[in-house]
């Protein structure tokens, strides 16, 4: 039943969390910068059930807290870590690790404007990163140990943070579902996914099982390659048209600088018919991890002089927000690692 009652704007405190500023705004949540009232002083991201939409629809307030629970459960360090999910009050909240750095989009667009491409061997680098991160989530087990069968169903470049210190995590499963769960939460008006990145048994409305991340996760791959959309068309009707029916080139026809090797991989991950798919995100990671082997060791400090290149005041702004937060507590009392900052927001 939903209550009539208006959720405050802005809390100012939340179970054992301090709320010292708001980060950023999201389509189900805001997200606030916290830190913790006892001793460890503990700074997180706070991300808070927006309260005009938690009042008119109980549907999202219920993805919310399934979300919540869901994200408890994952410890990878491809995944961006919940520590703490609580209810203050009226209000639902999740405590998140912090992240300094930019979406996976974002350094995207920044190449698209200054006209360069990504290495393809740091592509896959990521790439491997993030189905290690999803094949772990896919093998998720619940309390009385079987298989959760969690699917995230909605990676893209905007889902993916990449940290000053180069490292990389998949976030944002407020979209993912279990295969036991039921067709419920299905209502108009909320979008599972960003279209132009769902796989076509999304689109057709079919049960859906782990390969429709792969398919997500070939088409993210094929646009850092190639530095073009893939799917992404002018209308959500073409759009969709274009992840059931349009053409799929090979990569390297857009970017020749792309191993033959690489280019297999994507497009094997991006068969419309997901009995060609890769069958686990574990095959792909594999894959993708031979590729970029002789490129390893150097990865992330590659990646950490990229976003520097290409956001080169970014750091020293997302570290300068941090100061309301660990101004009051001495440094050695703080536990804010060095790849910490604010979360993404979609």
């Amino acid at each position: 039943m939903r209550s009539s009652r208006l959720l405050p704007a802005r809390p100012t405190k939340l179970g054992r969390f301090d709320v010292v500023a708001k980060i950023a705004s999201g389509g189900m949540a805001s997200v606030y910068l916290g830190r913790s009232s006892d001793q460890t002083r503990e700074v997180v991201a706070l991300k808070v059930m927006r309260g005009d939409l938690g009042e008119r629809d109980d549907l999202l307030a219920s993805m919310f807290v399934d979300e919540a629970d869901l994200l408890t459960r994952l410890r990878h360090p491809s995944i961006v870590r919940t520590t703490e999910v609580g209810v203050d009050g009226a209000q639902r909240f999740i405590a998140m690790e912090l992240l300094l750095g930019m979406t996976l989009a974002s350094v995207y667009e920044a190449c698209e404007r200054r006209g360069t491409r990504l290495e393809p061997e740091l592509v896959a680098w990521v790439g491997a990163r993030l189905a290690e991160g999803l094949h772990y989530a896919h093998e998720l087990r619940d309390d009385a140990n079987d298989p959760a069968a969690l699917i995230h169903r909605d990676v893209n470049p905007a889902n993916v943070f990449v940290t000053f210190d180069g490292t990389v995590k998949l976030f944002d499963f407020g979209m993912a579902k279990t295969m036991m769960q039921t067709s419920a939460k299905t209502a108009p008006g909320i979008v599972k996914g960003k279209l132009s990145y769902l796989a076509p048994e999304q689109i057709m409305q079919l049960p859906l099982d782990r390969r429709a991340d792969i398919f997500g996760l070939g088409t993210t791959l094929w646009e850092l390659c190639a530095m073009q959309r893939l799917f992404h068309r002018d209308s959500a009707v073409e759009t969709v048209r274009a992840v059931h029916a349009g053409k799929i080139p090979d990569v390297r026809k857009v970017a020749p600088q792309v191993s033959a090797r690489l280019a297999s991989v994507i497009q094997k991950a991006l068969e419309r018919n997901r009995e060609h798919r890769y069958a686990t995100a574990d095959e792909i990671a594999r894959a993708l991890s031979e590729i970029a082997a002789p490129y390893a060791a150097e990865a992330p400090s590659r990646l950490s002089a990229l976003l520097d290149d290409l956001f080169p005041e970014e750091r020293k702004k997302q570290r300068g927000w941090l100061k309301p937060a660990i101004v009051p507590a001495s440094p050695a009392s703080l536990k804010v690692p060095q790849s910490k900052g604010p979360p993404p927001s979609r």
